[in-house]
């Protein structure tokens, strides 16, 4: 490797791994407020919370990587043309593509990281999220046992615990179901007590009441118990028993998926987004090389100017970005018609293709490095 090509390459990667870690932090963060949503409706602790933001960063650096790749190509080009060491460079006799054969280690560095991410770990992560959330949802202890607050376990069900000492220990127990409106009840207990059996949860009340009213007679039914067990097995969910969405299969999956998924076949719908999944983990490694090439194509367009590169870095963030976005916008498409998934290879593949047309026409020219004029005999400068 050159000494050029080793300065550039570690020129982009600093400020690469710099925008990279700011802008995973960040969207992490956004993610992560869906999660936190989810544990404390459910009455999960606050541990939980790192269970569930593991497997989230991979889909997050599958966006914050050609972001970052993005930034970096731009920062660190506008650093070479202000200190104007790319014309040290091109007066050495380089053209641009030989001159950024450094950006271009880098653009295939951040595509292999970025295939590592898409095509194998994000899969992971997604599977491990949804069974994990699955699993939250199944928990029938933690979503009941919340004192001081109206639950909601499925429609026209409303239990309230006003203190409890987990669930062999729960004190002013309110349960009313109102599912069948014309077999409303409302259970009061001062005590009681969430078992497990064999065919599910049940709910033990001790020493309450029963009202009941008949909307015939509009008389109040009331029924004292010393002891009441309420089942609750209806609103359990089983974990297991869920579909997979297919950002959780592998490309080779979802490019030639079985027949029949989760025991129903495969509608053309679903196929179609099966294909536009799988066709999304292959191009999205293109992107990391794409998004470089054209905005170094962008940033070397152009003579030199004293005034800065302002403009210059706007056009090169919108061309990256508006790459990117076209790529989703036809991704979409696909997901409508499976018939159309040749398209989103055409967005990285042209875009990198005109940017290396442009950067290996020949030498670029900052300055007029012409000979001065030739002038008369006896003529002053």
């Amino acid at each position: 490797m050159r000494l050029i090509d080793r300065y550039f390459l570690r020129q982009t990667v600093q400020p690469f791994v710099f925008f990279t870690l700011i802008l995973t932090c960040v969207i992490w963060l956004a993610q992560s407020l869906r999660v936190i949503d989810l544990i404390v409706n459910n009455g999960q602790s606050a541990r939980i919370l790192i269970d569930f933001a593991v497997p989230l960063l991979p889909q997050v650096m599958s966006i914050v990587l050609p972001i970052g790749a993005l930034a970096a190509v731009i920062f660190s080009l506008n650093r070479a043309l202000a200190d104007s060491e790319m014309v040290v460079v091109y007066a050495t006799g380089q053209g641009r593509l030989s001159a950024i054969r450094g950006v271009m280690m880098f653009a295939g560095l951040v595509a292999v990281i970025l295939a590592v991410v898409v095509i194998v770990l994000m899969p992971i992560g997604q599977q491990t999220l949804r069974d994990r959330t699955a699993a939250i949802q199944a928990d029938v202890a933690a979503g009941l046992i919340q004192d001081g607050r109206f639950i909601h376990p499925a429609g026209g069900l409303t239990v309230y615990i006003r203190e409890q000492n987990g669930p062999e220990d729960m004190r002013s127990l309110l349960v009313h179901d109102a599912r069948d409106p014309d077999e409303a009840v409302t259970l009061h207990a001062r005590r009681g007590v969430l078992t497990n059996s064999a065919q599910g949860p049940r709910l033990v009340m001790f020493d309450g009441m029963a009202q009941r009213h008949d909307r015939e007679t509009g008389a109040l039914n009331l029924l004292q118990f010393d002891k009441l067990t309420y089942d609750l097995s209806a609103f359990m969910v089983d974990p297991d028993d869920r579909r997979r969405k297919p950002s959780e299969y592998f490309f080779w999956e979802l490019l030639w998926p079985e027949e029949t998924i989760d025991g129903a076949p495969l509608s053309d719908r679903q196929r179609a987004r099966f294909t536009s999944e799988g066709h999304e983990h292959l191009t999205t490694p293109l992107y990391g090389i794409a998004v470089v090439l054209v905005a170094a194509a962008v940033m070397l367009g152009g003579h030199f100017s004293r005034r800065g590169y302002f403009w210059r870095v706007i056009a090169a963030a919108f061309a990256g970005v508006g790459l990117r976005i076209l790529g989703i916008v036809i991704q979409n498409a696909v997901k409508s018609d499976a018939a159309l998934w040749p398209l989103m290879y055409a967005p990285p593949v042209l875009g990198a293709a005109v940017a290396l047309w442009f950067l290996s026409r020949g030498r670029f020219r900052e300055v007029d490095t012409a000979p001065p004029p030739t002038l008369p005999d006896g003529a002053r400068a």
